[in-house]
């Protein structure tokens, strides 16, 4: 089936090479700039890794309430949910877990650490105030450290534009969901800010099944703040920052234990600011950057059973300088070097435990870039890692991206990649040795891709075909016979990605994604469980005229196994959406979720939605 699949896709990519259609040039001088998969924020086109950008445009036409749902809509990515919004939420790439995924917001790093696993949960994230969604696939962790062993998604919140625009925006339906945000913006030449806030509700469903004993709706609320600004003081100079608060509560059920459908509140509050000092010297040949973050990590856990009470708190502290040294550019060849060290500490504190965990790590990162005539673009990376709990850890990172003709670009990158064991798998969440394990070592992954993209000349569209393999040695995983976190698991994962971008005309816009991703546990023989082997997505937006505009978006999730050896059937999703604009300060959305209303599930035990429907307007 995969060699069939392959020689499907190859042939069809081969066809579009020969085709008369060449490359527009100012394609080459796209501004799809991506931050996530250099020090320095790199074209997507001059980066031979693999990344999928979702832009402003694309989150509005999909009008989804959470972050995790457009993330669904991207190659090689998994969602896993234990119920409706607000419910606790995973994401993992091409067949790693979903811990060892590295998030960031506004440049701040937010994995969780009173997460027994480390991993951030996507249930808190929603949609409203977000810009732009990248995802970066592969080994990362010689950029971004531990956590990035996976790949990255970067999140950008809306950054002030010029002028000052005030909006509002009110939603509501299916079961007594409402939403209700704002966002107050501006810039001028040195100057840009953007405050913003959410509040969204909802009673929910029950996230158990009726087999499992679900018989009541699990309520769900979210608020978020932000404010972020910057001030250019000169060529030289310049500061800019990020401050965000969100808090969320949601009723939760255990969907393997029917004695937990109700009385369980699961309370989380996460707080996070950054600050950046920019200073360009030597006729901006030389550019550095201090950075400073922190971000705190509240989570509170009440139910029936004594082990539903806990109360976790997590900080994590981490300052960043790093300097980017442009050669001087020659006529067909330009150079970057960059050199970048940081410094990480993270706190962790449990009621329950007597005395705080503490862990510190420092890290130094060397980067090389270099292009030849716009044409070839080469990056390397390499990173020593020093940590007072674990060995010192190196990795690296190489890719190159080569345009072989005016339409025709090859890419590919091999990366290595680092997990550390978390507070809980050491101590456990309560300082319970009884779970946790102290001579944990981290997992460590290599993976490599390669793929060609064809872009069209006469449309802004491309095609794209990648082919990807992961090694994982040393994964994590909870022994039932030993009662703690042991190294037990290799795995190996690879799989084929295609994607297209496809503007048919001035009014039609089509993006769709084919996964294949076979995944295999060594220890077991078996597929990883809750990674389907085949995974599929179309989104067309039409614009019938100026004002009024359509979103078709058809999703398939292939089968696979879940907890228990247990085989989840496949299913195919319909979403629809409409926008219309009244007026230049007035527009109308309106959205049907599962409008065939299929009853699918996507883990054991837990229970999904059926057809919902939303509608709400929009002020400027």
């Amino acid at each position: 089936m995969l060699n069939y699949r392959f020689a499907s896709l190859a042939i069809f990519i081969s066809s579009s090479l020969f085709s008369p259609l060449t490359l527009a040039d100012e394609y080459r001088e796209s501004d799809d700039v991506v931050i996530s998969a250099s020090l320095v924020e790199t074209k997507r086109v001059e980066s031979g890794s693999s990344i999928t950008v979702l832009d402003e445009q694309y989150i509005k036409e999909n009008q989804a309430r959470s972050v995790a749902e457009l993330l669904q809509d991207i190659p090689g990515v998994t969602v896993s949910r234990t119920g409706s919004i607000g419910a606790r939420t995973s994401v993992s790439i091409r067949g790693a877990k979903s811990n060892q995924t590295l998030v960031i917001i506004d440049g701040v790093e937010v994995n969780d650490p009173t997460n027994i696993n480390g991993g951030f949960n996507f249930n808190t994230l929603m949609a409203s105030n977000i810009e732009r969604i990248e995802v970066l696939k592969g080994a990362q962790s010689a950029l971004w450290g531990s956590d990035a062993m996976g790949g990255v998604i970067n999140i950008t919140t809306k950054k002030g534009t010029s002028g000052f625009n005030p909006s509002l925006s009110i939603e509501g339906g299916s079961n007594q969901y409402h939403q209700e945000s704002f966002n107050i913006n501006g810039a001028n030449k040195r100057s840009h800010y953007s405050f913003s806030g959410s509040n969204l509700q909802t009673d929910g469903i029950s996230a158990q099944t009726e087999t499992m004993g679900g018989n009541e709706d699990d309520a769900y609320k979210n608020q978020t703040l932000s404010i972020k600004g910057g001030h250019t003081f000169n060529d030289i100079f310049s500061l800019d920052g990020i401050v965000r608060y969100n808090n969320s509560k949601n009723d939760y059920d255990n969907g393997n234990n029917a004695s937990t459908n109700s009385g369980y509140l699961l309370n989380t509050k996460q707080n996070l600011g950054k600050i950046n000092a920019h200073l360009n010297l030597l006729d901006q040949k030389l550019k550095n950057t201090l950075s400073i973050s922190h971000s705190q990590y509240y989570s509170k856990g009440s139910g029936r059973k004594s082990w539903d009470n806990y109360e976790y708190d997590g900080k994590k502290t981490k300052a960043l300088l790093q300097s980017n040294y442009y050669f001087t550019p020659h006529s067909a060849y330009t150079q970057r070097l960059s050199f970048a060290g940081e410094y990480e500490r993270d706190n962790y504190q449990s009621y329950g435990m007597s005395k705080p965990q503490k862990m510190n790590a420092t890290g130094l990162v060397l980067e090389y870039s270099a292009d030849w005539d716009k044409s070839v673009f080469f990056g390397l990376s390499a990173r020593q890692d020093f940590n007072n709990h674990f060995e010192n850890t190196q990795t690296y990172h190489g890719d190159i991206s080569a345009w072989v003709n005016e339409g025709t670009r090859l890419h590919s990158s091999l990366g290595s990649g680092v997990k550390n064991p978390t507070f809980g798998q050491l101590s456990g969440l309560d300082g319970n040795i009884s779970s946790g394990n102290s001579n944990l070592k981290p997992e460590k992954n290599t993976t490599w891709d390669m793929g060609v993209e064809y872009n069209f000349a006469s449309r802004d569209a491309y095609v794209d075909i990648t082919y990807f393999n992961a090694r994982y040695q040393d994964m994590i995983d909870y022994s039932m016979p030993k009662s703690m976190y042991i190294n037990i698991k290799n795995a190996t994962s690879q799989g084929i990605e295609l994607t297209g971008h496809l503007n048919l005309s001035d009014k039609l816009r089509i993006n769709s994604a084919y996964t294949y991703n076979k995944t295999i546990d060594k220890d077991s023989n078996a597929p990883i469980i809750r990674h389907p082997k085949h995974t599929a997505n179309i989104n067309a937006n039409y614009h019938y005229t100026d004002k009024l505009s359509a979103n078709i978006g058809l999703r398939y999730i292939g089968k696979r196994l879940d907890i228990g050896d247990v085989e989840l059937s496949s299913y195919s999703l319909l979403n629809l959406a409409v926008n219309y604009q009244i007026n230049t300060h007035i527009s109308v959305q309106g959205r049907i979720e599962n409008a065939l209303d299929k009853d699918y599930v996507e883990l054991v035990g837990y229970d999904t939605e059926p057809l919902t429907a939303y509608l709400g307007f929009t002020l400027k």
